[in-house]
């Protein structure tokens, strides 16, 4: 396959999708991460733990409506189309996803692929959890080792928005990981205080338990640094929070309950 020369007009993102075809066609392993400057466009503004998805608005109800009626009962992909850029004009979160799924797929042709993937980032920065979730799945399958660090990124905001099949699948890896000894033993997903990782196996102190966190952390973010590393005590419990920073700048926190093994101070 020769190079793949994507439009000036395409949002970054949309190299995404080149790669994927590149990888269809026996693309090498990704290569060596390379240091570069981060990139604002690729960050959301999100807080800590939960987060709340776009909310539907009312004066796009009729329009969303509309949409899901289309989808059940015809196979015009013209239609589809059609109807799903009305909801999204009138500012539903769901109909902006479905069409905005559709243009990355060519479903307006090559020139729209790029304006795609631009709506399906914008509402991943906002939260919403299965644009997230794709953007995940093209990062995972990206053959450039920068853009497959995005996947953690956008599969914990993906799970944080609470998006099923983020939570669901993350729940299996995390089994998957301790059944094979990947990962200590233990439980807790890390996503915040009230899913805080907890190692079941007793610990003598930091200096056994510190060196286990670091491990979940290289399983779970590989290739990702820790920026900061801090204590806090909530709800009667301690708490030790990690930032991260892959190359991109892209950050997330991963939290470890470490009650059973430093207590809390002052008590």
């Amino acid at each position: 396959m020769g190079v793949l020369r994507l439009h000036t007009r395409l949002a970054p993102l949309a190299a995404l999708c080149a790669l994927l075809l590149l990888a269809a066609c026996g693309t090498p392993k990704p290569v060596a991460l390379v240091e570069r400057p981060p990139d604002s466009r690729f960050v959301a503004n999100l807080p800590d733990g939960p987060i709340t998805p776009p909310v539907e608005p009312a004066e796009a109800a009729a329009a969303l409506a509309e949409a899901e009626a289309h989808s059940r009962g015809s196979t015009d992909a013209a239609t589809h189309l059609s109807v799903w850029q009305k909801a999204a004009e009138a500012g539903s979160p769901e109909g902006k996803y479905r069409y905005a799924t559709m243009l990355s797929f060519g479903a307006a042709g090559p020139d729209k692929v790029g304006d795609g993937f631009d709506m399906l980032l914008d509402l991943a920065k906002k939260g919403h959890g299965q644009a997230a979730m794709s953007l995940w799945r093209l990062s995972k399958l990206s053959k450039s080792a920068n853009l497959n660090q995005h996947a953690s990124y956008w599969f914990n905001i993906a799970r944080r928005s609470g998006d099923a099949m983020a939570v669901e699948v993350y729940d299996k890896l995390l089994a998957d990981h301790r059944a094979k000894g990947e990962l200590p033993p233990g439980s807790g997903t890390g996503d915040y205080f009230n899913s805080a990782i907890t190692f079941s196996q007793p610990l003598a102190g930091s200096h056994e338990g510190v060196p286990l966190e670091y491990k979940v952390v290289a399983v779970l973010y590989p290739g990702w640094k820790r920026v900061t590393q801090s204590l806090f005590q909530r709800d009667g419990k301690s708490f030790d929070v990690l930032e991260l920073e892959n190359v991109e700048g892209q950050r997330v926190k991963i939290y470890f309950d470490i009650t059973a093994w430093m207590g809390v101070p002052g008590m």
